[in-house]
């Protein structure tokens, strides 16, 4: 699916390049902010997602602003322009690997075809732009500029690290160290398999074979253009086992694969860049194609995070500009969701103090 929104290069030793803005005319529509989908309190709630999402009278201010077209404009081009200034900061050249990876625009091309399906069943919500993209993640400069993207958040998450491709390691191993202590914690052995759902360009994928080198791993993604730079990024460099990752074309929501087929299905960094009832599908499916004992996890911003939720007001209202769906996700009940879709065991853990990492286990 999508690029989370935001992922990170493939091995620590991948350091990022940039590329240059291009205006984008067209205004997404923002969706009204839903109530959280829990059991709990609003009170409750309200402690447990940032103010400016939902329906609080900040989240209503920033959604004004967003949904006012003049305006709108000048907060995606100073998103991005922030996104490119930590960059440089952190000598990351977002533009120079931006246009060497578009340079190979054949290459591209071939890939982008033998990943398409004609007829393709798009969700609306999928179409939207998003990410100062027009068309989302349906074009060449979102696909290219994943990297350099991915990296500014690692770099954010720790300002305190000077090099970029360190702070992009620590995000990541991070993130796959609370899969190796879940699996730990449930007593079952490394996956034999593991599905990496809405993989982007694969840099999500390469840290998972990373953690888990035995194990055969794919990546799905709804679209063409990430699939290509997964695959030609691949080609570029391969995995240290020799092992190719299959990546392939499909919804997250709707995989097609057999049931209990996997033994872990991971969403990284896609959840916020979705409506509540794509969560939900997510979790269905997942529920579906995981093998008994199977675990689920789902990794992304969390709304608990003290570092998120105290984030200036400039810097969150340039974030949400880029996010149609942060009021739905920051207030979205994910343990609740897991639990309804058949999962046991459900529990958050903290990656980092930004990110956290939900998890389920398929019951035996």
């Amino acid at each position: 699916m999508h690029s989370s929104g935001l992922r990170a290069p493939s091995r620590a030793g991948c350091v990022q390049r940039q590329q240059r803005l291009q205006p984008v005319k067209v205004r997404p529509a923002r969706p009204a902010a839903p109530r959280a989908s829990s059991s709990s309190t609003a009170a409750a709630v309200d402690k447990q997602q940032p103010d400016w999402t939902g329906d609080k009278l900040m989240s209503q201010l920033v959604n004004f602003l967003i949904n006012t077209p003049p305006i709108w404009e000048v907060m995606k081009y100073f998103a991005k322009r922030a996104m490119k200034g930590t960059a440089a900061k952190k000598g990351v050249d977002w533009d120079a690997y931006t246009r060497g990876l578009l340079a190979a625009e054949p290459e591209l091309e071939a890939l982008r075809a033998r990943f398409s399906t004609p007829g393709f069943p798009y969700p609306d919500y999928y179409l939207k732009p998003f990410h100062t993209y027009p068309t989302g993640n349906l074009e060449w400069l979102a696909a290219a500029e994943v990297r350099p993207a991915s990296t500014v958040i690692a770099c954010r998450t720790f300002k305190e690290m000077e090099d970029a491709a360190a702070a992009e390691a620590r995000l990541r191993r991070g993130i796959t160290a609370t899969m190796k202590a879940d699996l730990q914690r449930r007593g079952l052995p490394p996956p034999s398999n593991i599905l990496d759902a809405g993989c982007s360009t694969g840099i999500s994928t390469r840290w998972l074979a990373d953690a888990f080198p035995d194990a055969a791993l794919t990546g799905l993604d709804a679209s063409p253009y990430m699939l290509a730079v997964a695959e030609l990024e691949q080609r570029r460099d391969p995995l240290p086992t020799g092992r190719p990752i299959a990546f392939e074309h499909g919804l997250a929501e709707a995989t097609r694969y057999a049931d209990a087929s996997w033994d872990m299905v991971a969403y990284q960094f896609i959840a916020h860049e979705c409506p509540q009832s794509a969560l939900r599908a997510f979790a269905s499916e997942a529920a579906r194609i995981l093998r008994p004992g199977g675990v689920v996890v789902f990794v992304d911003n969390n709304p608990r995070s003290e570092t998120i939720q105290n984030l200036p007001p400039a810097l969150f209202a340039l974030m949400k500009s880029t996010e149609p769906w942060s009021d739905e996700y920051y207030s979205f009940d994910l343990e609740a969701a897991l639990r309804e879709a058949g999962f046991e065991d459900v529990y958050t853990a903290e990656a980092d103090h930004r990110h956290r990492a939900v998890f389920g286990g398929k019951p035996k």
